[in-house]
């Protein structure tokens, strides 16, 4: 159940090189909005599916902020999942353009199939790296750890290209163990 889960997770490690750029601000006060997208291995069998994902975050102070997500996905065969993680994070500035994030957070899974409901709580870990290339393009990497009925391991890589300085176009790819998923969205920041 986790497992296919665990791919809608949001996190990711930067791409490009890490060489030093003018100072930028990173927004740990935000509002993301996407659609996912993405398919799970489920013993024998392969699921499709698509849904909605809504992540916010308010920074408290300078290298702290609470964080919620949401997501709800429609698979095949009349599966439906969702997915809420609430909890507290710690930013750090390693260079001007280069924060380190971690997170820790409460997870709670659910799971409907024609067949019967399951669910599941626990916790979850991230760890990653958010690199700005220049004021219009930021990158994310993040690799995420929940663990509910069994634990899971998973790596997002996602982009923002920024508009105006709060508000971004956001796209990632989503790697679980073989599962895959992309997502689509946009940003607002406050």
């Amino acid at each position: 159940m986790t497992r296919g889960i665990g791919i809608f997770a949001l996190a990711a490690l930067p791409l490009g090189a890490l060489a030093q750029q003018p100072a930028s601000n990173f927004d740990y006060t935000y509002v993301d909005v996407g659609y996912v997208d993405g398919e799970a291995n489920a013993g024998p069998f392969e699921v499709d599916g698509d849904g909605l994902a809504l992540r916010g975050s308010l920074a408290l102070g300078s290298k702290l902020h609470v964080f919620g997500e949401y997501s709800t996905l429609d698979l095949d065969g009349g599966v439906d999942t969702t997915a809420l993680t609430v909890g507290v994070g710690l930013h750090h500035a390693l260079q001007s353009n280069l924060h380190f994030v971690g997170e820790l957070g409460y997870v709670n899974a659910e799971v409907a199939t024609p067949f019967g409901d399951a669910d599941d709580d626990g916790l979850g870990l991230s760890a990653g790296l958010r690199y700005r290339a220049n004021q219009d393009i930021e990158l994310e990497g993040t690799i995420h750890y929940v663990d509910l009925d069994d634990s899971n391991t998973s790596l997002a890589l996602r982009a923002r290209y920024f508009f105006t300085p709060s508000f971004a176009l956001t796209g990632g790819l989503l790697l679980d163990d073989g599962d895959t998923g992309w997502t689509i969205g946009i940003r607002a920041g406050f």
